[in-house]
């Protein structure tokens, strides 16, 4: 794993803010503003780790008393990790994981759901945007034998897969468009000749990339003169005792929005949360609180 900075306007970073975390053990990313915000930040590798490893790993950051983690890592390693977490006991009441990937219902959590910890994440894919129920409708219809995996749903990189593939048709249809000649001549465009051949079309098709804008599986795609995304929402979930609770969403203008779910069971409100109560004493020797 590679590591990478998380900036202060991130969604993890948000929900950092959000559950009030002081002191945390982070897994691939290092805070930026983690000095200014007097955050204590532990950055973990785990590119070579076995099961053993994981499993040691957990019992030393436990023996630190850290129980705040941000884990950043894709499918197949998630799911090794989240089994070695589950065996070693550290999916109860008291721990706190922020899924860092953008597909939370791809992950499968259903020993933490009973378990009691609490699970964060963020869900890219929104399965009722009319364009995903319409390739779901095809995808349900793929034969298996033919299409393996196609009994469950796409995972959001394959989503981000599909739109990437979607914004370079879209920008060569307006290249063509405007008539611009694309097709390579000689060695032009050769990024393994020495000296390397420039392409001339290059700034052509940076120019019009970063013109492109379209609706995707992954909701509104659109880049910024940089060619950074932007003007797209992702939402932010929970896990309760009943499976994945949509909690709010972000978007990189508005960053973290909460959103106040009025169905909630009043025996879930306080689940997984910190109570600090205040209150004001007479000075007897024996003092007690009550609900």
């Amino acid at each position: 794993l590679h590591q990478s900075l998380i900036k202060e306007s991130t969604p993890s970073t948000q929900l950092c803010f959000f559950f009030f975390w002081t002191s945390y053990a982070i897994l691939q990313a290092i805070m930026e503003k983690a000095g200014q915000n007097s955050w204590q930040v532990s950055a973990i590798c785990v590119e070579k780790f076995n099961d053993a490893a994981y499993r040691r790993l957990l019992e030393d950051l436990d023996r630190r008393q850290e129980k705040k983690f941000v884990i950043d890592l894709e499918a197949e390693r998630l799911t090794n990790m989240l089994e070695q977490i589950v065996s070693v006991g550290k999916h109860v009441k008291g721990y706190h994981y922020i899924m860092a990937n953008l597909g939370f219902k791809d992950i499968n959590l259903e020993r933490f759901m009973h378990g009691g910890a609490n699970v964060s994440g963020f869900q890219l894919v929104d399965f009722s945007n009319p364009m995903v129920i319409k390739l779901m409708q095809r995808w349900n219809k793929l034969d298996q034998r033919e299409y393996p995996g196609s009994d469950s749903p796409p995972k959001y990189t394959s989503a981000l897969t599909y739109d990437g593939v979607m914004v370079m048709a879209e920008a060569f249809r307006n290249l063509r468009r405007q008539k611009v000649d694309i097709s390579r001549r000689g060695n032009a465009g050769d990024c393994l000749a020495n000296p390397a051949a420039p392409w001339n079309q290059g700034i052509d098709m940076e120019r019009t990339l970063k013109q492109v804008w379209l609706q995707g599986l992954t909701g509104n795609v659109q880049f910024d003169h940089y060619g950074r995304r932007v003007n797209y929402t992702m939402d932010v979930f929970e896990l309760k005792n009943n499976g994945p609770r949509r909690m709010g969403y972000w978007t990189d203008s508005d960053k973290l929005v909460l959103i106040q779910n009025e169905a909630l069971n009043p025996n879930e409100i306080m689940e997984n949360r910190t109570v600090v109560v205040t209150t004001i004493m007479p000075p007897v020797r024996k003092p007690m609180l009550r609900n």
